[in-house]
This record gives C-alpha cells, sequence and structure tokens, in this order.
C-alpha cells in the first residue's frame, strides 16, 4: 500500500500520532505522522519528518529523547503513570503530552515498528509551580503567564502565516500596536531558531541614544562568534528607532558575514510604518531594500474580540491560585464590559485592568476596576442626543455607514497615510474603499 494510504489512515486516528521504523543499527527513523501536527506544532507533515532526520534540529533531538523513553519503557514491564513527553512547535513553544506506544512487527520486514500516540496534557507554555504563594501581591499576579493569544479567526490565519515563514530562509517584520505581542511572536521563532543551533542576539531600540545602539550592536557582532557554518539570528525590537548611522553600519556588517559565507537573517518588530519612514528621510532605503522584510501584520485586540474572552477566562483562575484566592466568577455583563472597550493600550493595559479587578474582587465575584478615568463603558461615552439616536431602531448597514462617514469626517476625507481613515480602523485602504462603495458613503 502506498505512503499516501497511510498517511490518510493516521489522519483519521484522534491525537497525535507518530510511526517510527527500526533499522539494521536499531535506530529509529520516523516515517509518518499524521496532520495534527499542523494543528498542534505547526508542521506540514512532511517538514516534520524531514526536520526529524536533519542533524541539529530540535525535532529531531525531541524524536531520539522520545525513542529513547519508549525503549526505557518497554523493559520496567508495567507501568503505573502515563509517561510525558516535551515537543517544541515552530515558534518554540512548548508542548507537554502524556503518550502511549505500542512496539510490533510485521510480516514483510524482520525489523520492529512503534507506533506512539501523543495527547496534551495542558495549555501550550504552561509551567507546573510547585511552591505555594507567600503574599497576595500585584507582581505575584504579574508572575502568571498565559500562551499567546490566537483563538480569533484573524489571529489563526495570522499564526498560519507566521507557522509558514517560521523556519524559511527569509527576513521577518512584525508590524503593529504597541502591546500587540510582536516581540512575543518574535522571541519564539528566535528561541526555534536556537533550537536548532543558530547563535542569536536580541536588541532593544527604543530608549537607546545613537552611542548606545551603536555599542550594541558592535558588541553582538562582536560577541557572536562561533563556527562559519553556524548561522546568525538578530532580533532588534523597534527597528524604525535605529538611527541612520547605526543602520548603515548594520548593513556593513551584514554584508560582511555574506560575503564570509555565513547565513544570516533578521527579524525586527516596529510600531513605525518603515515605508514613511524612508519618505521622511528617517529609515535607509538602501538598508530597507537589503532586508526586503516579509510583513507580519499583528493587529489590535479590539479586532480580536475571542481572543479577549479567552485571556480573561485563561488568566483569572491561574492568577488566584498563584494568589492563593478563591476564584472569583466572572459575569456576563463584566465579560461585556470588557469586550466593549477598545484597548488602546492591547495587552498592557488589559492585564493591567485585570490584576487591579482581581485583587479587589473579594467577595467572590469578579469586580473590574480601573484607576483611569479613561475607561468608560460605550454608553457613558455618547452624549445625551446621541443616546437618544441609538434608541431607535437602525439597520446594521445604516450603522456602519454612519460611522464611517464620522471617521471620514474625523480625517477630512483622507483614506491613505498615516493620519487616513484605514490607518485610524485598522484596515486596508483597499478593503475600506469597498465597504465605502458597498455602503454608499462619498
Amino acid at each position: 500500500m502506498t505512503n499516501s494510504f497511510w498517511r490518510e489512515v493516521l489522519d483519521h486516528i484522534p491525537g497525535l500520532v507518530l510511526l517510527f521504523r527500526i533499522d539494521e543499527n536499531e535506530e529509529a527513523h520516523l516515517m509518518f505522522i499524521n496532520s495534527e501536527v499542523r494543528t498542534v506544532l505547526g508542521y506540514t507533515p512532511e517538514e516534520f519528518v524531514l526536520a526529524s532526520e536533519t542533524e541539529g534540529t530540535g525535532v529531531k533531538k525531541e524524536c531520539s529523547r522520545l525513542v529513547e523513553r519508549v525503549a526505557e519503557l518497554s523493559h520496567e514491564g508495567d507501568i503505573q503513570q502515563e509517561p510525558i513527553c516535551r515537543f517544541f512547535s515552530k515558534r518554540a513553544v512548548e508542548y507537554s503530552f502524556s503518550f502511549e506506544f505500542r512496539i510490533f512487527g510485521v510480516k514483510t520486514s524482520p525489523l520492529p515498528y512503534i507506533a506512539i500516540l501523543l495527547k496534551p496534557l495542558k495549555e501550550a507554555g504552561e509551567t507546573v509551580k510547585d511552591t505555594a504563594p507567600e503574599k497576595t501581591t500585584l507582581s505575584k499576579a504579574s508572575d502568571v503567564g498565559v500562551p499567546f493569544a490566537e483563538k480569533s479567526s484573524l489571529m489563526k490565519a495570522i499564526m498560519q502565516k507566521i507557522d509558514f515563514v517560521a523556519d524559511k530562509p527569509m527576513h521577518l517584520l512584525f508590524r503593529g500596536d504597541k502591546g500587540t505581542g510582536k516581540r512575543t511572536l518574535a522571541r519564539q521563532i528566535l528561541k526555534a531558531e536556537a533550537n536548532n543551533g543558530a547563535l542569536c542576539v536580541e536588541w532593544d531600540m527604543s530608549g537607546m541614544n545613537s552611542e548606545k545602539q551603536e555599542k550594541a550592536i558592535a558588541d553582538g557582532f562582536i560577541n557572536n562568534t562561533g563556527s562559519s557554518a553556524q548561522k546568525r539570528v538578530f532580533l532588534i525590537s523597534e527597528i524604525g528607532k535605529m538611527s541612520l548611522s547605526v543602520q548603515s553600519q548594520f548593513q556593513n556588517q551584514l554584508q560582511k558575514m555574506r560575503e564570509d559565507g555565513r547565513k544570516v537573517r533578521v527579524l525586527a518588530t516596529s510600531t513605525m510604518v518603515l515605508e514613511e519612514q524612508v519618505k521622511r528621510g528617517k529609515f535607509s532605503m538602501e538598508l530597507y531594500y537589503y532586508l526586503s522584510f516579509e510583513n507580519v501584520l499583528i493587529p489590535p485586540l479590539s479586532q480580536r474580540k475571542e481572543d479577549i474572552s479567552y485571556l480573561v477566562e485563561t488568566w483569572v483562575p491561574k492568577a488566584a491560585a498563584a494568589l492563593a484566592i478563591p476564584v472569583p466568577a466572572i459575569s456576563e455583563s463584566a465579560m461585556n464590559r470588557l469586550l466593549e472597550y477598545d484597548w488602546p493600550g492591547n495587552f498592557s493595559e488589559l492585564f493591567q485592568v485585570l490584576r487591579l479587578s482581581l485583587l479587589r474582587s473579594v467577595d467572590g465575584e469578579f469586580r473590574i476596576s480601573f484607576d483611569s478615568t479613561a475607561f468608560r463603558s460605550g454608553s457613558d461615552r455618547r452624549s445625551s442626543s446621541e443616546k437618544r439616536e441609538l434608541e431607535k431602531i437602525l439597520p446594521f448597514d445604516e450603522m456602519n455607514r454612519r460611522y464611517l462617514e464620522d471617521v471620514l469626517k474625523a480625517t477630512k476625507g483622507k483614506i491613505y497615510g498615516r493620519d487616513g481613515a484605514a490607518r485610524a480602523l485598522g484596515m486596508k485602504p483597499t478593503t475600506l474603499q469597498s465597504k465605502l462603495k458597498k455602503l454608499g458613503v462619498r
């Protein structure tokens, strides 16, 4: 039977399934893995199998550890607990699995095979802490981490793109507003590169003057030695804030490394629109085209409502447990207030509000607490005349039309550019033009 037949069979088995064959030297080789690997770890089955046979990759190391553990367990007899293994995703997010295995033979081969079923134990990136919290503090709540939120359909589509380009030989630029998770995603890819043997350096250009930037870049290249065969990966946070002189220095160093035959990759984040910085003479056109970034736009939380629900429902119980306090109930009205707000500060603002709210929820109910008067519910922000207008029942398209007219009025009819309506709405200008045409807005 063909390989495609067996791949299809494995895809009908629930869970993550791996099939290894043992060769004459008693070494295991991964033959098949089902398509669930794409959902869980971000690899295509073909990519994962290839990586399992490539020296130095994290996948090969993880598969080797798994097979070694199977070999140990096969000699232990009765297994009291489900064994555990760990794999990293394409973006270096750690997943823990319990697993079951079977070692079997077939009539057509004298050598054995190993079938392994992996079952996820917990959320990606979680760690188990055995120590009990000593004191109920805001900093204790801050220590509680959550997986990167990717529950909304918008983020799922973006994460599929990120998984696709994560191990490709291309430079990546993560763009978006402050606090949207750009650096978190870039660091995941940096960690994945490190797991695969690359030499990695990270710089943050924000808050550094030109002199400090120049020293940081110089130190990074001096300390980033290693063998000529090792790949170099650089992560630059807020690359748009890099001074022109340092941009030239950085480009010269990259060119020298490439001339020496070294593999180089650049990951970067920016809240600035680099194209506009180039036009204003603030960013080197030579460096911009030299890097030819593949752009990944991370949307603000205001466009990811499902992610907000997930973050709240996931983080609050974990933080309450870390603080040794009862988990407060999150009412529908409380959740609606959180969903109605636009969160201009994105993750930073959201988690600050959640921390304060949790510490003040002492009666078993989650009570939203905002120290800033900037937060108001949607109804609080409207004038009395606007409230009377909204009390009328209007078709959805009519509401959209009025809203877009207000936005265009505020931007003086401008659609493109930094102060245009498209940027204010967080959408492509062409998409906005289509909506305006559909709704008859001029």
